[in-house]
């Protein structure tokens, strides 16, 4: 037990984007999946997506699966990022198709047009985004 508390410098916080990455969804009013339809209580939709559930749910699915193929190693460069960074840097990828192969027939690989520099609305940097992007596909290819 020592040895691995050496190894992660003692420090025990997880902090992944998986969480962060849907939070930013709904905080920007992009969808959350099949989520979108509303309550069920008499099918309108409460709140007014920019993304239709379909969208929204494929954005969110590939950004996923980029997450879930990077190796989220404390010591490794995309960890170097901070989360939100990292989060908004998926989501753009995800929403441009994805860098990850995907199996679901769903999943048409289609674009996801979003508004311009909607990260600037969460304080992160196009440089910083920029440099998480070429990162993270730098480590997935």
């Amino acid at each position: 037990e020592q040895h691995v508390l050496r190894m992660i410098r003692f420090d025990t916080t997880v902090c992944h984007p998986h969480r962060c990455v849907l939070t930013i969804m709904e905080t920007l009013g992009f969808g959350t999946g099949n989520n979108n339809a509303g309550s069920g209580k008499d099918d309108q939709c409460d709140t007014n997506w920019l993304l239709d559930s379909e969208q929204s749910e494929n954005v969110i699915l590939r950004a996923w699966r980029i997450l879930n193929e990077t190796p989220l190693d404390p010591r490794g460069i995309v960890l170097s990022y901070p989360v939100i960074v990292l989060s908004c840097a998926v989501i753009s990828l995800a929403a441009e198709g994805g860098i990850v192969e995907s199996d679901d027939k769903k999943d048409d690989g289609k674009t996801v047009t979003l508004p311009d520099f909607w990260w600037r609305a969460l304080d992160v940097s196009t440089k910083d985004i920029t440099m998480a992007r070429e990162a993270l596909q730098k480590v997935l290819r």
